[in-house]
């Protein structure tokens, strides 16, 4: 397990060096010129107004001077500054960390506290109301786009009905019961979304287990259909489901842009959002490569999570 992970972790650096090249090169190509908005519109076409912001950012520099510059001043810790803002990137970014990971996580958690019983249960009541049910809901859920959901949600429980507001955030640690009231809805707008596709999944690993030869032992063993089903079938058919909740887990912390742009959310999702408009390039660079390190290490972990549902699953 140990050699397993260690090797896992020297994988990472040459493709997080694959994903820093890719965003600060890719980024070179996005139409707009931050010289624009940096020196303004009457300023814009001064050749020494231009001259002096490339000079103060070095994009008078290579490419490639650019490129090694930024990795040895990332390896310190050092994003450097926005150019629209000034302030540290550090800061800008680690400060909405937190808002997109508290609604990731409890996003996902929605998602499988409803997915997991529906999906188990639909595979245990295969062909019986319960199982068509589930597979409509999932089904209906697929299909609904997750901001067509977060507005209608908005309209019917904050204009409507007024039981939940539908913007702002707030620390879950400062003001607890404020801040998940603030949450539930943009959670509840990606949960319902990842619980649909987290419902299918589960029944169909759940049907695969319970035709296996160890669910026919241990039920000629006498075990309570309980037993078999929730403690040994279930077990094992987590792996999947585990499996896409990382993935969607990974996703959301990079991809709840919409969702952060209706609820107000000021999550890194809508950081970098704002840094595509402006043409903020060091925001931006720096953006993808944390998002892109998340993603990395939230697929470590998943893989490591295999061993810990099944000791059966060999880790090379």
């Amino acid at each position: 397990m140990l050699k397993y992970t260690m090797n896992r972790l020297i994988h990472l650096v040459p493709v997080l060096f694959i994903v820093s090249v890719l965003a600060f090169g890719m980024i070179r190509f996005l139409p707009g010129d931050v010289l624009d908005i940096l020196a303004g519109e009457e300023n814009s076409s001064d050749p020494a107004i231009r001259a002096a912001f490339m000079k103060e950012y070095g994009l008078d520099k290579p490419i490639y001077v650019q490129y090694l510059k930024w990795v040895r001043r990332v390896v310190r810790g050092d994003f450097g500054k926005s150019m629209v803002t000034r302030r540290p990137i550090a800061t800008e970014l680690f400060e909405r960390i937190p808002a997109t990971a508290y609604l990731a996580l409890v996003g996902i958690g929605i998602s499988l506290v409803i997915a997991i019983p529906l999906g188990t249960l639909a595979a245990v009541k295969r062909n019986t109301i319960v199982d068509y049910v589930s597979q409509t809901t999932s089904l209906f859920g697929i299909s609904i786009p997750e901001f067509w959901f977060a507005i209608m949600a908005i309209l019917l429980f904050s204009l409507y009905l007024g039981w939940l507001p539908s913007s702002a955030y707030y620390s879950p640690f400062e003001d607890f019961g404020k801040s998940l009231r603030h949450l539930l809805l943009p959670a509840a707008a990606i949960g319902f979304r990842q619980a649909a596709i987290t419902t299918r999944l589960t029944r169909s690993s759940m049907l695969d287990e319970v035709r296996k030869e160890y669910v026919d032992t241990a039920r000629a063993l006498g075990l309570p259909e309980p037993k078999v089903i929730y403690k040994y079938t279930l077990r094992n058919a987590m792996i999947p489901t585990l499996t896409i909740s990382g993935l969607q887990l990974a996703q959301l912390l990079g991809g709840t842009i919409i969702i952060e742009q209706i609820f107000a959310w000021p999550g890194i999702g809508y950081a970098i959002y704002q840094a595509v408009v402006a043409r903020d390039y060091p925001l931006l660079q720096a953006g993808v490569l944390v998002l892109g390190t998340i993603v990395v290490l939230i697929n470590l972990l998943v893989d490591l999570m295999y061993r810990v549902l099944n000791p059966r699953v060999r880790l090379s």
